[in-house]
């Protein structure tokens, strides 16, 4: 054999060799990128769920307070019609 064809031999183990460590290297790094994406997924599911829950919360309360609102202009509105019929009578009489 001649040195040429060690060469081609050698040259050719060694891209073999690096080209599989590539190949490994870019394949784990994809399941890492996979796998941080999953990740950022999971945590953004986490917090939605979070938001989706203290907005029912935020819900329920504003719905309280408009039943309190309501009331309270109801009940507003019954003293001032009373208070006006007072007023009106005091001032016939």
């Amino acid at each position: 054999m001649t040195i040429e064809n060690w060469v081609y031999i050698l040259s050719a183990v060694v891209g073999t060799t690096g080209l599989s460590s590539l190949f490994r290297y870019l394949s784990t790094r994809r399941f890492q990128s996979i796998s941080l994406e999953e990740k950022l997924r999971a945590e953004m599911l986490s917090a939605n769920k979070e938001l989706k829950s203290e907005i029912n919360t935020l819900k329920a309360e504003l719905d309280q307070w408009r039943d309190k609102y309501l009331n309270l202009h109801k009940e507003y509105t019954r003293l001032k019609s009373a208070f006006d019929k007072m007023v009106k009578e005091k001032n016939n009489g």
